[in-house]
This record gives C-alpha cells, sequence and structure tokens, in this order.
C-alpha cells in the first residue's frame, strides 16, 4: 500500500511534530512549576489549591519559553488554516484586529460630551470631537464569513448621536477608514493604530479644522515635504501580534517622521519626565527606534514614550500663539507631537490616567484657546469606555483673593539654593491659579525655568512645570491642593532657576507674580 501526502498536508505534518517536541521541551524546562502545587497536594494541600496554584504558574511570567510556546502556536493555527488565535481576529488582507459582537448604549456618552460642548461655548471656547479611523472598513468587509465586529455600528451611533446635539464633529473614518486600500495604507498591520502616514494626515486635518475657527492660524509645517520619513523594515509587532507571535500574521515595519526645520521646545508630563532641546530629543524616544523585541517591546510608543496622565507641551517658537487642550487615547501620541510645532502652548489629558480633576474644572482653571478631543472608536466598546462618559459640570470660576508680587529672583550655584520659595501660605483642599507677566534672565544661560508644587509633608515635588524664559506671553498656571494635606501650609511654590541639571551659576527673574485663591463651584 502506498500512502501519498500532498504538500499542504506534509507541512501540517512537520509542523504538529515540531509542536510535539517543542511542547515536550517546554514540560521539561518548566517542570517545578507543576511539580510545586503537586508536592503541595501529596503533602495535605486542597485539589482546589493545586489546581489555582497549577493555573497561576503557568500564566506567569515563571514560564519560560512563554513567547516561543505562544508563537509557535500561532504558527500551528496559522498551518491549520484557523483566522482566529487568542482573541485576534486576522482579516481577509492578513492584517491582525479585534472584534466586539455586542450593541452599546452610548446615550450617557453622548449627553455628557453635548454638556460638556455648551459649557465650554458658554466660556467662549470652540470644541471639536474627532472620531478616529477604526482599522475595520466602513464599506467593506474585511472578516471571514460568520465573523460579526459592531464597532463601526457603535461608531456611527455616536457621530449621529452628537451631530443631533449639535456638538461638532470631525470623522476621519470617512477619508481613513473607509475602503480597504485606506486601512492598508494608514495601519500597521500586527496594531490597532495608525501608522505616521496616518497620525500625520490626521495633524494636518486638525490644523485645518483649527484654521476654520481662527483663520489666522498658519499652517507652518503641515507641508510633508518638511518633513523627513524613516522606515525601520520588519522591526515590531504591535498590540494584536505579540498575543499571536509573528509566525501568525509577520511583522511590521517601523516608521516615524522627523522635521527638517529647526525646532526648540519643551514637554513636562507631571512626575515623569522633563525634556527640552529639538523635536527629536523632546518628542522621540529612542529606545523604542534602536531597539526590537517582537514579543516584550511596544515600539508604537516611540513617539513620546508612551501615554501619560498629563502632558505639557511648550513652543516659543511657535508663530500661532494659542493654546490648544487636547483630550485623548493612544491615538494622539504622535499627532500631539507634530502639533507641538505649530502652537506655543498643548495641555495634552487622557482620562485613563489624570484622576486630579475633571475636563470641566481643568478649563476653568487654565483656560485655552480651543478643545480637542479624539478617541478611536475601539474605546466605545471596550474597558476604557467609562473614562470618557463623564467630564463633570460646572458654573464658572470664581475668585476668593488675590496676592501680588512685583517679582522674584531664583539662583542656582554652588553652595546656594536652586530655588527661591513664594511666601504664600497653600491650603489643603483649595485651588490656586498663578500668572506671571515675564521671565527673564538675570545671570548666565539657564535652560529653562522651573515652577514646583512642593510638598512639606513628603519633602518631593509633587508638580514641577518647566518652561522657557524670555516668556514674552506671560505664564497660567491652574492647580488644586490635595484634600488630605496634612497641616494648612504644608504645601509651597518654588521657583527654580533652570532645569534639574542644569548649568550653575545662573539667575533668573520672575515677573509680576499674582497668586489667586479660587474655588469651584458645583451646580
Amino acid at each position: 500500500m502506498r500512502f501519498r501526502f500532498s504538500g499542504k498536508r506534509a507541512a501540517r505534518m512537520l509542523g504538529c511534530a515540531v509542536f510535539c517536541l517543542f511542547v515536550c521541551g517546554m514540560a521539561f524546562l518548566n517542570r517545578t512549576l507543576v511539580l510545586e502545587p503537586v508536592t503541595a497536594l501529596l503533602r495535605g494541600g486542597s485539589f482546589e489549591e493545586m489546581k489555582s496554584t497549577l493555573q497561576h504558574n503557568l500564566l506567569s511570567d515563571r514560564l519560560r519559553g512563554k513567547d516561543e510556546l505562544l508563537s509557535l502556536n500561532g504558527g500551528y493555527a496559522r498551518l491549520q488554516g484557523r483566522t482566529r488565535y487568542n482573541g485576534v481576529q486576522r482579516m481577509t488582507n492578513g492584517m491582525l484586529t479585534t472584534t466586539v459582537s455586542e450593541r452599546r448604549d452610548t446615550t450617557a456618552f453622548s449627553d455628557n460630551l453635548e454638556r460638556y460642548c455648551r459649557f465650554l461655548e458658554g466660556e467662549g471656547i470652540p470644541f471639536l470631537f474627532i472620531m478616529a479611523p477604526y482599522k475595520g472598513p466602513t464599506e467593506e468587509n474585511l472578516l471571514p464569513t460568520g465573523v460579526t465586529d459592531r464597532t463601526n455600528e457603535v461608531a456611527d451611533q455616536v457621530v449621529a448621536e452628537l451631530k443631533e446635539r449639535r456638538v461638532p464633529v470631525l470623522d476621519l473614518r470617512e477619508e481613513m477608514s473607509r475602503t480597504q486600500a485606506q486601512v492598508e495604507q494608514y495601519f500597521y498591520r500586527t496594531d490597532h493604530h495608525w501608522n505616521a502616514d496616518g497620525a500625520f494626515l490626521a495633524y494636518q486635518r486638525i490644523m485645518e479644522a483649527v484654521q476654520a475657527r481662527f483663520p489666522e492660524t498658519k499652517m507652518s509645517y503641515t507641508d510633508l515635504s518638511l518633513w523627513e520619513k524613516n522606515v525601520l523594515p520588519r522591526w515590531w509587532l504591535g498590540s494584536h501580534g505579540r498575543r499571536v507571535g509573528p509566525l501568525f500574521a509577520g511583522v511590521d515595519d517601523l516608521d516615524f517622521y522627523l522635521p527638517a526645520f529647526e525646532t526648540e521646545m519643551s514637554r513636562y508630563s507631571p512626575g515623569v519626565w522633563a525634556y527640552k532641546g529639538d523635536f527629536r530629543k523632546v518628542s522621540i524616544r529612542e529606545w523604542f527606534i534602536e531597539n526590537s523585541n517582537y514579543m516584550r517591546l511596544d515600539n508604537y510608543q516611540r513617539y513620546l514614550g508612551g501615554g501619560y496622565p498629563l502632558t505639557y507641551h511648550r513652543n516659543l517658537r511657535a508663530e500661532n500663539q494659542r493654546k490648544l487642550f487636547l483630550i485623548r487615547d493612544s491615538f494622539m501620541l504622535p499627532v500631539e507631537c507634530f502639533l507641538s510645532t505649530e502652537f506655543t502652548a498643548l495641555d495634552v489629558l487622557d482620562p485613563r490616567e489624570y484622576g486630579k480633576m475633571n475636563e470641566v474644572d481643568y478649563v476653568r482653571l487654565n483656560p485655552p484657546d480651543m478643545v480637542v478631543m479624539m478617541i478611536c472608536p475601539a474605546v466605545l466598546t471596550n474597558e476604557y469606555y467609562r473614562y470618557y462618559t463623564d467630564f463633570g459640570a460646572g458654573t464658572g470660576l470664581e475668585v476668593a483673593g488675590e496676592t501680588y508680587w512685583d517679582g522674584m529672583t531664583a539662583r542656582a550655584s554652588d553652595g546656594e539654593a536652586d530655588y527661591e520659595a513664594l511666601p504664600a501660605r497653600l491650603e489643603g483642599g483649595k485651588s490656586y491659579v498663578l500668572t506671571l507677566d515675564g521671565i527673564q534672565v538675570r545671570n548666565g544661560s539657564p535652560e529653562g525655568a522651573g515652577i514646583a508644587l512642593y510638598d512639606g509633608e513628603t519633602l518631593v515635588d509633587q508638580t514641577i512645570f518647566d518652561i522657557e524664559y524670555g516668556n514674552a506671553f506671560g505664564f497660567h498656571w491652574g492647580f488644586q491642593i490635595p484634600e488630605n494635606t496634612a497641616g494648612e501650609g504644608s504645601y509651597a511654590l518654588r521657583f527654580y532657576a533652570g532645569i534639574a541639571g542644569g548649568p550653575d551659576d545662573v539667575a533668573l527673574d520672575y515677573q509680576g507674580i499674582r497668586l489667586q485663591e479660587c474655588f469651584l463651584p458645583k451646580p
């Protein structure tokens, strides 16, 4: 009797053999993870305890070869012709995505966003909601037969609800994820995010929207010829790819844009990082460009190094002397970097991470020229939805008192403190607004100016706002003192001469200092 094997069947059998050998090897390498709970059972433990410990061990980072097992299993799933593995769906064009089959009532989201829009209108601040594109095309179906995804359906519902409520909406899906060709042009194969081309197009459209509201706005750098595109071939796996391994759908190129023009700016994420310099130093995290680790490293974070609760971008060289307040998810990371070249100030808040005050109170204390909110449709269907359904409510900021100082000089040199404390008592639970007429150099060449909210109990700076001196546009910062402050006066404002690590023998003059005690009335 003669057996004949097709090439496809032979490949499957070979894959099965390799997989079985790998599983045997994994069992040997991780024998202690199995023996530990079994030994505990033999010594009098319960069967439920053994099962729970065994499950924990095999899902923990103690499992040697975990990434290799996941990748090989993904390759085996591909050989079997499966289109779904570990919660990730392979579309008919080979790109990876996730799907949602349930509908969601988005009325609360739309109602609260309408309320926020009306609040901003009352403050004279324009608002724009942007629906980021989604990897599933709105006009074509790239899912295998029998697979359903309602994400675009939910997004359509929100867009319709907001338009009915007269909330300004920009739906980027119409231009960036309507067809298969658009999805392949603007998205990574193995990640849910857009690529650098998609983010840059969003930056252009946001600038057009700002210009429509403020016609004098200059679109200084929206021409793509002013930027240099960099591409690292086969460099990383996206959020979906790391769940299935490179054998299931391949790997992605990593792309990023850098300005071909001179830049000088600063960025600060309170309690995390402060940077000052050109665009690359401030906005690009080199670690994700220099390193590639398919299963462990999220190289999408090449811009900014990831998301933070609150981020300040400052650019005194920008031609548009305006401040934008951006409410975002991770799709905004590269976009805010591009926008930072255009405006003197960007405040960027991620509601998933920032819990110190709501979006209404933030605007009360730090009024911007315009508010832009952008989220991807997936936020409307996943666990992050709850962070975008309550923006607070407000009736305006009321000033309870004001103290004024003509100026203060902060110095940094050997043997001297590098700051000067403002002689004012800050009380727990209260809100304050600090404004300055300007900051000028008295001596030396400091790298920047720093204003810190110092906690006298923990002896650390809870918040520090790094800005550049020579600020002809003044300075405005609104903040709240925590309710649980132990004793009056335990917080203080410190004015620093330069950013940490800067040169010695420098001095900065902080001019026209106003500290207003405020309270935020509730409706």
